[in-house]
């Protein structure tokens, strides 16, 4: 600033000031530090949906590679793990080869925890649904049986049954990780369960938007027909999601036809991943060429963290970002 204490008629004036400052073009940029550094995380968080449920209906050969019954499952889940995935969500709805399988939900969950640990010796975060079963004991055996270390939990079922859930969760140290299929669940999260002070810990938050629905479909759903609505759609429900949680753990899955424009926005935003077979087939939304199996989505997911310039978590930063002691997992016999 100029000394002001002098004489004004004294000081440059603008042009007198333009002058000895001088001018660049192109030709002449300043110090590459007047830019700073974007606030993106350094380490991203991939999980994977291995079963291969969303090609239930499809051809044999059509879905030759997804997991559809239990040895197929845990074949896609090891390979997920194998290729760079540090959860897996255990899931067995919808998938009828294990519904008539004659096992309880406590027996095919061990059966499945169990052989995805004797196939692989890395560490991974069992990401365990709790809406399987015909009693609450079975619904929350993943919890209680010491499988489950994050719950997903969208906010749109019988109040009661959240809240026990809820607790449940929280008194056994697992974290409950909101999905979320449209800006109004960041509202029910909120309303219906967070606002009550029944977690111990802050929750995580899930992200599905854009799955495939027609007339039968009870979820509330996201349509997503191109680039720029699913990046308005994820970015406005992000937006929400900091309305209650100024610094939350945001995990994206790549449904639908967004597939891999899905996790090459969310890595861009500094968010995690969730690919895998589950949600999507498509290897892009505007091709029908579709995944070989779970494992490729992995493996593309880690290529997109490359080039992005960002470092693909181990199972223990995982637990560490969204709040999680670091654990030795125990073998559940089968």
């Amino acid at each position: 600033m100029f000394e002001l204490s002098k004489d004004w008629s004294q000081l440059p004036s603008l042009w007198s000031a333009l002058a000895e400052r001088g001018s660049t073009d192109m030709d002449g940029l300043p110090r590459l530090e007047v830019q700073p550094r974007w606030e993106v995380p350094d380490t991203v968080v991939i999980t994977a949906a291995a079963s291969g449920r969303i090609l239930r209906e499809e051809s044999a050969d059509r879905s030759a590679g997804f997991g559809l019954d239990i040895d197929s499952f845990i074949t896609a889940a090891v390979d997920s793990i194998e290729a760079g995935a540090v959860g897996i969500h255990l899931d067995i709805l919808g998938m009828p080869k294990i519904a008539e399988s004659g096992l309880t939900v406590p027996e095919a969950y061990s059966k499945i925890y169990a052989g995805i640990n004797e196939r692989t010796c890395r560490d991974w975060i069992c990401d365990a649904n709790v809406l399987n079963g015909t009693s609450f004991d079975e619904n929350m055996f993943a919890i209680t049986a010491g499988l489950a270390e994050t719950v997903p939990m969208a906010p749109n079922f019988p109040v009661p049954w959240m809240e026990s859930a809820a607790h449940v969760a929280s008194e056994h140290g697992v974290r409950l990780v909101f999905s979320i299929h449209s800006a109004a669940e960041v509202d029910l999260a909120n309303r219906l369960v967070l606002s009550k002070g029944i977690l111990k810990e802050k929750p995580a938050w899930g992200i599905l938007i854009g799955y495939p629905y027609d007339d039968s479909t009870t979820r509330l759903a996201t349509y997503l027909n191109s680039p720029k609505v699913m990046m308005t759609e994820l970015i406005a429900i992000c937006d929400r999601i900091h309305e209650i949680d100024p610094d939350p753990y945001i995990l994206v899955a790549a449904a639908g036809r967004a597939s891999q424009y899905m996790v090459a926005t969310a890595m861009l935003l500094g968010l995690h991943v969730r690919v895998g077979t589950e949600d999507t087939a498509f290897r892009f939304p505007h091709s029908n060429e579709l995944l070989t199996d779970s494992a490729e989505s992995v493996r593309r997911a880690v290529d997109t963290a490359a080039v992005l310039g960002r470092k693909v978590a181990t199972a223990d930063e995982a637990r560490a970002l969204v709040g999680l002691p670091i654990r030795t997992r125990e073998v559940v016999s089968s």
